[in-house]
């Protein structure tokens, strides 16, 4: 018996919750907090309802339009979610539909249409709403490097294969991005820079899973990849500036955000990631934990 194991089955339940889109579960020995875990629950909303995922398509051409409604179909059948499209034959009749913050889970954009193109139609919309997820759909690969400037999330190319596409939709789903829950208007207070590879690099705060070191060097953990670069952990946390990021040993800082489970020896992130965690950091380390959810709470 491993010594989690053995702090599970020797501990009691003293609070079990369900915030919304997470069930938290705090357990304790007789001496102190040893184990909590935060387990998510599926595609939901605020009360833990099964969401409908909603998706806005903007195409101008019916065949692809009636194809990619029928794939968003069967992926959301094969998923257990609800689907719900809204259509667009225009980038005009979009933006005419929808003035402010778009109310979908993603947009789905073709490049080429007439008049009003895909990459200006999201220019536009990132004017008034710079969360939504953006997936763009193109015959023209050399359109796919000015998508950076609108901050698109993935590119289709005709024709589009089916893999290509469902892992398009798991990513939005990952990300946990809805229409209702999604938070607007964010500041530079929500992004971090810092020098990677001769370049310089900015990431949202709440991407990043978790930070090391070692010897010199710092690494930057994200769902999609991994910075390393020059720096030591203490002038990083003063850059951070972040509550949200606490340490679980000397050498290591998690994201809250993104914590499922914490034991006496590690600490469990979202994608099973492990982070070693300390004799020295842990009280402060579960005492972060709740208050952080605590917080959420109040809000």
């Amino acid at each position: 018996m491993t010594d989690e194991q053995g702090d599970r089955s020797s501990c009691s339940i003293f609070n079990l919750r369900n915030e919304g889109c997470y069930v938290i579960l705090f357990c304790k020995t007789e001496c102190s907090l040893v184990w909590v875990s935060r387990k998510k629950l599926p595609w939901s909303d605020c009360s833990g309802k099964r969401k409908n995922m909603r998706i806005g398509i903007c195409e101008d051409e019916q065949p692809q339009l009636r194809f990619l409604e029928h794939e968003i179909e069967a992926y959301c059948a094969q998923h257990g979610v609800p689907a719900e499209t809204e259509s667009f034959g225009s980038a005009e009749e979009l933006l005419f539909q929808y003035e402010g913050a778009m109310p979908f889970d993603c947009l789905l954009l073709d490049i080429r249409m007439k008049q009003m193109d895909g990459m200006e139609l999201a220019a536009n919309i990132r004017k008034k709403d710079r969360a939504i997820p953006i997936i763009f759909v193109t015959g023209d690969r050399s359109a796919v490097f000015d998508g950076y400037k609108v901050g698109a999330v993935r590119y289709l190319l005709k024709p589009i294969r089916r893999q290509d596409f469902y892992e398009a939709l798991d990513y939005v789903r990952g990300q946990g991005l809805g229409g209702e829950a999604r938070e607007r208007g964010k500041t530079k207070e929500d992004f971090w820079c810092f020098p990677y590879e001769g370049d310089f690099v900015r990431l949202e705060k709440s991407d990043i899973r978790y930070i090391d070191v070692q010897g010199h060097y710092v690494s930057v953990h994200t769902e999609e990849k991994d910075y390393c670069y020059k720096e030591t952990l203490a002038h990083l946390r003063e850059e951070l500036h972040d509550d949200r990021f606490v340490q679980a040993s000397r050498s290591a800082l998690v994201n809250m955000e993104h914590v499922e489970a914490i034991t006496r020896q590690e600490c469990v992130l979202a994608g099973d990631v492990r982070v070693p965690v300390s004799r020295g950091c842990l009280k402060e380390l579960n005492r972060a934990f709740m208050d952080f959810y605590d917080t959420r709470n109040e809000k």
